[in-house]
């Protein structure tokens, strides 16, 4: 999502200071979208569409949970808000130290607090099975629907944005000013067409390809409660599957429709393709991580270098559709280059000066990395538990704050400063905003302990290299 047309200037935190806050043409849009006359019907409108929908989900543990995170996180660089919650105007962006954050207006936090301030919500929902809160809250959210075995019915459950979606996906042009019924008869017709079903797959990586094997070997259902969203994710965006919830079981389910087209398919033609577009997906997300920016050249160059030249993909090409599959993974393009790189890094700020960060790069001895160690990066959640990290680890259990919290404060700011986009007096924020107490008696020793993790970070500006390393081996 784009937030910038979002962007206010953050002042007084009520709904309606916050709304004529917003661009005046967005907020005219957003009078003409929910059928109201002026500022204070659209604040009626919205209190009244919220309260509706919090009380309808209140039970559901998934929600309380989702919505204790929105609260803890206001104001943070931490943006857990969703893109309907931005939409919707129950939250508002503003630009704080570099970063985006968001606020809830007053009168939305109140009734969050009101409905929620008495579930005790940790006893309730442990973390089981490495799955995080957010996956938990996706999957509930996407398994909130009746079993529907017919395609055209699954489709009219829908609404247009959705089904324009999936014709996105599968690179159908010119739906945007189409009725509903249109729009569900061709998405209806694209699900059942052998040919573009084929062409779809053909952009899987493995996690997705060995699940829809899976739902094909079992006729078009299986019943997982590990699922994870890198697995289904795809294939639930595309309309190809659908999940559902009953006895405290999560099931994966194609239509009938679409598994009737499927199960003709011989699917180990697909074998090579989802080979390479795995290699190309994992070493995209490893680069990224470790690197911010890559070109787009020297992504192609990078790949032939650990596997050799590939005749089957155009690899920078192949590497584009999963820009969008990867929530920090974005395309674009320079007055003379074009560059996969970390969402955090497309600022107007970062944009001018991107030729002369590669530039740098290519200046810099590359870090010698195995292919097995870079390919660690492909998993966002990770981070390197160096000799910094644990003694500040070690430093922030005497405040007694939760292992769970200390390990994702952490990751944070390792990923903060590999990116090389904040200074340390942002993560002193960030350490603040997670309720840490910092005052005259700690800051030297905190300051220390974020210098030593900074100087040990591979930051991706050093093409890898650590501040430490950069000094031992390379000078520039």
């Amino acid at each position: 999502m784009k937030y910038e047309k979002y962007l206010i200037k953050k002042d007084k935190l009520d709904l309606i200071s916050s709304l004529k806050a917003l661009d005046k043409k967005l907020l005219n849009k957003k009078l003409k979208e929910f059928g109201v006359d002026n500022i204070k019907e659209l604040k009626e409108y919205i209190i009244d569409s919220f309260e509706l929908c919090l009380e309808m989900s209140k039970d559901d543990i998934f929600t309380q949970l989702y919505f204790q995170r929105l609260l803890e996180n206001e104001n943070t660089e931490w943006m857990s808000a969703y893109q309907d919650d931005i939409e919707g105007l129950w939250v508002f962006i503003y630009e704080n130290k570099g970063h985006y954050s968001y606020y809830i207006p007053t009168e939305i936090k109140k009734i969050i607090k009101n409905i929620l301030n008495d579930i005790p919500i940790e006893n309730n929902m442990p973390i089981e099975n490495n799955m995080s809160y957010e996956e938990k809250f996706n999957l509930e959210n996407a398994a909130d629907t009746p079993i529907i075995k017919d395609l055209k019915v699954l489709l009219n459950t829908l609404v247009i944005k959705n089904l324009r979606h999936i014709g996105d996906l599968f690179l159908i042009n010119r739906l945007s000013n189409k009725p509903k019924k249109e729009l569900v008869n061709i998405i209806y017709n694209t699900l059942t067409n052998e040919e573009k079903l084929t062409e779809v797959i053909e952009r899987f990586i493995d996690k997705e390809f060995n699940l829809l094997k899976e739902l094909i070997k079992n006729k078009g259902t299986i019943q997982n409660n590990n699922i994870s969203m890198e697995e289904y994710h795809f294939l639930y965006m595309l309309g190809i599957v659908f999940l559902f919830k009953r006895d405290n079981k999560f099931y994966i389910s194609m239509t009938d429709d679409v598994y009737n087209i499927l199960k003709k398919l011989d699917l180990n033609k697909f074998n090579k393709i989802i080979e390479e577009n795995t290699r190309v997906y994992n070493l995209l997300k490893s680069m990224i991580e470790l690197y911010g920016v890559v070109s787009y050249g020297d992504f192609d160059y990078t790949y032939n270098e650990y596997y050799g030249e590939n005749e089957y993909v155009d690899v920078p090409n192949n590497a584009l559709y999963f820009c969008d599959r990867c929530d920090n993974i974005k395309l674009i393009f320079t007055e003379h280059n074009s560059y996969f790189i970390n969402r955090i890094l497309d600022t107007d700020e970062h944009e001018p000066i991107l030729d002369d960060i590669v530039e740098r790069q290519v200046q810099i001895t590359k870090k010698k990395i195995k292919l097995e160690e870079l390919l660690k990066y492909a998993d966002y959640s990770y981070y390197e538990k160096n000799t910094s990290i644990n003694k500040f680890k070690k430093y922030l259990k005497t405040y007694d704050i939760p292992n769970e919290i200390i390990e994702e404060m952490l990751m944070l700011i390792s990923k903060m400063y590999r990116l090389g986009n904040d200074l340390i007096d942002v993560s002193i924020e960030m350490l603040k905003d997670y309720g840490m107490e910092i005052n005259g008696d700690n800051i030297k020793e905190i300051l220390e302990f974020l210098n030593d993790i900074y100087n040990n970070t591979r930051v991706w500006s050093n093409n890898g290299w650590t501040p430490i390393e950069m000094i031992k081996n390379y000078k520039i």
